[in-house]
C-alpha cells in the first residue's frame, strides 16, 4: 500500500505541476499562478546554486518533487480511496503538448533564422538607401534621425554603440511570436551611418521582454 501512495503522490506532484502550467494560459490567472513555481526554482537554486538552472525542465522537476512530497503527506493524513490517478494522468498527458503549455519555448528557432536573416541582409559598410530598401521590403518601420552632437544610442550589458555629430540613426524595435516563459521576444535594430553613409556601426539582436 505504502508504494502505491508513492506513486500516486509523484503523479500527483506531476499533476499538480502540469495543472499550474496548463492554467498560465489563462491571462488574468497567469502572474498569480506563476509563484506556484517558485518553490521549484527556490529548491534548484539551493542545490546547485551558482550553477546554469535556467531549464524549464529543471524548474518543472524541481516542482514535481516538492508537490510530490505534499501529496504524499496529504494522502497519508487525510484520504484512505485515492481517486486522482485518472485526472492527475489526463492533466500530465496534456501538459506534454507545446501548443497547451505555456512554458515551452514557442518560435525560437524563428527568432533564430530572422535574426541571423536580418544581419546577412544589413552587411557593415552598407549603403543607407540599400538599408532603408531592406527595412521597407521586409515591413519593417524604423525612426532616422541625425545626431547633433558625440552621443550613444545603445546602452546595454553587452554592447555600447556611439553615434558621433553628424551620423545618421536608423532604429527600430517590433514583436515577434517567439516566447520563452516568462518573457516574449522583440527585434531591435540600431544602425549608425557615418557621413559617408556607410554603415559603420551595427546591432540587430533579439530583445526580451519579460513582466
Amino acid at each position: 500500500m505504502t508504494k502505491y501512495r508513492i506513486c500516486v503522490s509523484l503523479l500527483s506532484g506531476l499533476g499538480l505541476t502540469s495543472l499550474v502550467c496548463l492554467l498560465l494560459n489563462i491571462p488574468v490567472a497567469n502572474l498569480f499562478l506563476s509563484v506556484l513555481l517558485i518553490p521549484g526554482a527556490i529548491l534548484l537554486n539551493i542545490l546547485l546554486r551558482s550553477a546554469n538552472w535556467d531549464s524549464i525542465l529543471a524548474l518543472l522537476g524541481a516542482n514535481v518533487a516538492i508537490y510530490s512530497i505534499l501529496a504524499f503527506a496529504i494522502i497519508l493524513l487525510r484520504f484512505r480511496n485515492i481517486q486522482i490517478v485518472l485526472p492527475m494522468t489526463a492533466m500530465s498527458c496534456l501538459v506534454c503538448f507545446p501548443s497547451l503549455n505555456p512554458l515551452w519555448p514557442k518560435g525560437m528557432a524563428e527568432l533564430s533564422r530572422q535574426e541571423s536573416e536580418l544581419q546577412q541582409a544589413l552587411p557593415m559598410n552598407m549603403g543607407l538607401q540599400d538599408a532603408r530598401s531592406v527595412l521597407k521590403a521586409k515591413g519593417i518601420q524604423f525612426y532616422e534621425s541625425i545626431e547633433n552632437s558625440e552621443s550613444v544610442v545603445l546602452q546595454g550589458p553587452d554592447r555600447r554603440i556611439a553615434a558621433s555629430a553628424g551620423d545618421r540613426v536608423l532604429s527600430s524595435r517590433f514583436q515577434t511570436s517567439a516566447s520563452s516563459f516568462p518573457c516574449g521576444y522583440d527585434i531591435r535594430i540600431i544602425l549608425v551611418f557615418g557621413q559617408d553613409e556607410r554603415l559603420k556601426e551595427r546591432y540587430v539582436h533579439r530583445f526580451p521582454m519579460c513582466p
